[in-house]
């Protein structure tokens, strides 16, 4: 061992110093890679924090979570669990629950209105649970021991000063679509190590708030908290059996599943899209460490004839390796905490659009995420010098000595093209793999994402073939057929740059194509089915998580408005089915036929499909259902299937729906009304009297009823639009990333190989050769590294927009997409790549033109 840390010590500390720039260079790699991964992942954790279960701020994770079947509990039906348990210690928190948004006079864009999650909460119940809640509840409870809970909301001491309120005031919320005024009854601020009321919630008192919901005599859930101890010892085991009789039950990884499944899709896309830099930083590392072996292959020949071991050589490599990924991993703990602040308030805008609340713009260091930032960084930097520190070893010293001029081909591996097509092959036969099926519903694409992975490789390895076609161009200045001589037979940094090229060229295009055919369907989705002239909805309802609702009285009033022809009202209600989350719609089938709303994929026999009593339904209602909860729950028009709380529907045709990846199951408002007991609407939609001006009618809407947001058709569209735009934005981001960093090592490849070209570039100096036709040979050398990378790029990114279109975004959303190839955008990045790969080409010319040969390095 004393050997290699004397090796470390005296040749590659001092090569560090000699080649500050490289080393920089390669620091820099290492810490992109593993800080843009990092800035993904605690952007992402940091957004999604608010689906936390809102006892987990409030109390300890309670040991079950009930709720009816079908809908809220009612208030009797608490009295029947605690019948049903006895005598057992058992704590029961019944809670309520609403999104809320803050009153507005002016309609904002959907989603940008900050969301918060109104909590009715048992108060004395929660004051019963000592020891387990926040610090400043218990001594509210102390101090007020025979007084009754005081009115109004709590919320924290950090919301409060966002909103420039303090304890007494009184600020409007939207429930529903009603303004209800509400007043601050305490503000609780953090206090170190104590449990804490999360951000985006606010807590009241549960009568208040039934009564401020408009809910008297029901509850959402109730929390169920076991006391297990010598008499107990099963306690919590045998409560969940006895409530799972009746209600719906479930635990705490239930709960946490439940709420991971909402955003799954977009966290996946998220975590893979983020190791596209870290992806092509390892070819890059890999190569330049590479280029480190070979540039020391002389001092490497002299150590082995002084005695030093092949074991000690090696270890010594992986040792400086290893530091490389020391170094560049705490970098990338910097980078990815300084990208991390401005990822997440990206990503918590899609989350609040699509999801639900949350109301986090910061994100926080993790112990656990930075570990993994630091582990990436090292065991890529330790993989990418494996390979050649073992050459180093395994090389025979009299190889190593008097080759000053001579460059490094590369082993039979790297030349093995036929290894590229092979992968290749592999992935077109991955793709023909179903997806994983998990638990509650979840699909997870592993075979689409190996074969993606495959692809990648194999396109790489597959890329280096073409640089001797590129050889083979006609050219008759000097200067070109110089660069082009050394593409004939292309070195490994050859091979491993355009590897780079075409990986990260591939990804990018295979995205473009992605989103570009996701676009074009949902502007034909949206023109076939969003037909009315207005739509309205809870100004409370800022994403497709709310649960805010439109009483039937307004309903009522918007249809007796002079301007408005027809309403529709469209329910919503969400169900569990096998433990996966899901909706049931209730929609009027009149208006949805006669305006053909519904873009179907496979349409009902009948036209009027919701009708009862149809032939062969057997006495089942007759509901049709989007392609997600066709994929979700393996069924198909023909099939018979039992919901929560025994109602049997017969499943009679399928639509697009590209807004709802959880799926959806539609049945007539008549028999929504009958299995829920409720006449609220989640959307309405109007048709106006011919001659109504569609924007001046939603402005007189909304003075009517300042509770709702009110959409033309027009604005609606736009709207759809922009949420969809906005939800892709990270990825572009990370697309960028990529070929950024790929045409980065385009630079560190051609600096490699002008440094083993020293000798050479000295010898065409002295016959003539100016600076600046070296820069010219180097920057024609990286044309042609950039064009064979990015037509392979291009080709392979076709296949790839197929299999994340085709297979990947089937199996993970259930969405049949159209397929567009976005020409202008592959163009655009064809010449941005290979403009770029000139420039940086150019750059480094000059700089080895300016190079002496003498130089060790």
């Amino acid at each position: 061992m004393k050997s290699v840390w004397l090796i470390l010590e005296r040749c590659a500390l001092r090569h560090w110093k000699l080649a500050w720039r490289q080393q920089l260079a390669l620091l820099l790699i290492l810490a992109l890679g593993s800080g843009v991964y990092l800035a993904m992942r605690l952007a992402n954790r940091a957004a999604l924090s608010g689906f936390e279960q809102f006892t987990d701020g409030i109390t300890r994770q309670p040991d079950w979570s009930v709720t009816g079947k079908t809908g809220p509990l009612r208030e009797t039906e608490l009295r029947e669990m605690r019948d049903l348990l006895g005598s057992r210690p058992v704590q029961m928190l019944p809670m309520i629950e609403e999104t809320v948004s803050p009153a507005s006079e002016r309609q904002g864009e959907i989603g940008s209105v900050p969301t918060w999650r109104l909590i009715g909460a048992d108060w004395i119940g929660l004051m019963n649970v000592r020891g387990e809640t926040p610090l400043q509840l218990q001594q509210e409870q102390d101090r007020r021991k025979s007084e009754a809970p005081q009115e109004g909301v709590v919320m924290s001491a950090k919301l409060a000063a966002r909103l420039g309120v303090s304890e007494g005031d009184t600020f409007r919320v939207i429930i529903d679509e009603r303004v209800v005024p509400l007043k601050i009854a305490r503000l609780m601020s953090d206090i170190p190590g104590v449990l804490s009321l999360p951000e985006h919630m606010l807590l009241m008192d549960l009568p208040d708030a039934q009564k401020a919901m408009h809910r008297e005599g029901e509850v959402d859930r109730v929390e169920i908290l076991c006391e297990e101890g010598a008499a107990f010892p099963l306690l919590s085991a045998e409560v969940g059996a006895l409530l799972r009789e009746r209600w719906q039950v479930s635990g705490p990884e239930e709960r946490r599943m439940l709420a991971g499944t909402m955003t799954e899709a977009f966290r996946l896309n998220l975590t893979i899209l983020s190791l596209l830099a870290l992806f092509v930083g390892g070819y890059l590392i890999f190569q330049a460490l590479d280029g480190i072996v070979l540039r020391r292959r002389e001092e490497i020949g002299i150590l082995k004839s002084l005695g030093v071991t092949d074991g000690a050589i090696q270890r010594a490599f992986l040792l400086e390796a290893t530091l490389l990924g020391i170094i560049g991993g705490g970098v990338g703990l910097l980078v990815g905490w300084v990208g991390a602040q401005g990822a997440v308030g990206a990503v918590s805008k899609t989350v609040n659009a699509l999801y639900g609340a949350t109301s986090t713009q910061r994100a926080d260091l993790h112990l656990g995420e930075a570990a993994l930032c630091m582990g990436i960084s090292i065991a890529t930097s330790i993989l990418a010098a494996w390979w050649p520190a073992r050459e180093a070893a395994r090389t025979p010293p009299v190889h190593m000595l008097g080759r000053k001029t001579a460059t490094y081909g590369g082993g039979k591996w790297w030349r093995a093209s036929w290894l590229g097509w092979a992968l290749m092959a592999l992935a077109v036969v991955l793709a023909q793999l179903p997806p994983l099926r998990m638990e509650a519903g979840t699909r997870l694409p592993l075979a689409g994402y190996a074969s993606a992975l495959s692809w990648l490789l194999g396109a790489g390895l597959a890329a280096g073939a073409l640089l001797r076609y590129v050889s083979k161009i006609p050219s008759h200045a000097p200067v070109r057929r110089l660069a082009i001589s050394h593409l004939r037979r292309p070195t490994v940094r050859h091979r491993f740059a355009v590897a780079a090229l075409a990986s990260a060229i591939a990804m990018t295009s295979g995205m473009a194509i992605m989103v570009s055919s996701f676009e074009l369907t949902v502007r034909d989705w949206i023109q076939r089915t969003m037909k009315s002239d207005v739509y309205a909805a809870s100004a409370g309802s800022q994403s497709a998580g709310s649960t805010n609702h439109i009483s039937a009285a307004t309903v009522q009033t918007i249809s007796k408005m002079p301007e408005v022809q027809e309403v529709a009202a469209l329910q919503s209600r969400p169900i569990q089915i096998h433990g996966a989350p899901t909706t049931v719609l209730g929609v009027n089938g009149n208006y949805t036929t006669k305006h053909g709303i519904y873009a179907w994929i496979q349409k009902p026999k009948e036209e009027r499909w919701w009708m009862p009593g149809g032939p062969g339904n057997d006495g089942a209602t007759p509901a049709i259902m989007n392609e997600s909860f066709s994929d979700r729950f393996a069924v198909k028009v023909g099939d018979t299937m039992t919901l929560p709380g025994d109602h049997r529907v017969k499943l009679v045709g399928i639509h697009a729906d590209y807004g709802n990846e959880r799926g959806s199951i539609t049945v007539a408002a008549s028999e929504f009304r009958e299995w829920f007991a409720t006449d609220m609407a989640w959307r309405v939609a109007m048709m106006l009297k011919p001659g109504t001006d569609a924007e001046s009618f939603c402005e007189k809407l909304r003075q009517a009823q300042p509770g709702l947001n009110v959409f033309s058709n027009i604005h609606l569209r736009s709207e759809a639009l922009r949420i969809f735009r906005q939800t892709f934005a990270v990825t572009h981001a990370l697309e960028v990333v990529g070929v950024a960093v790929a045409v980065a090592g385009l630079g560190l490849a051609l600096a490699c190989l002008l440094l083993e070209r020293r000798a050479d570039l000295a010898t065409l100096r002295a016959i003539g050769m100016t600076p600046g036709q070296i820069a010219g040979a180097a920057a024609w050398e990286g044309i042609g590294v950039a064009a064979a990378g990015t037509a392979m790029g291009i080709g392979a990114g076709l296949w790839l927009g197929w299999l994340l279109i085709y297979r990947v975004n089937k199996q993970c959303f259930g969405w049949t997409l159209g397929f567009n190839l976005p020409w202008w955008q592959l163009t655009l990045l064809s010449v941005a790549v290979i403009g770029a790969g000139a420039f940086v080409a150019s750059m480094v010319g000059r700089w080895g033109s300016r190079m002496r040969w003498e130089q060790e390095e």
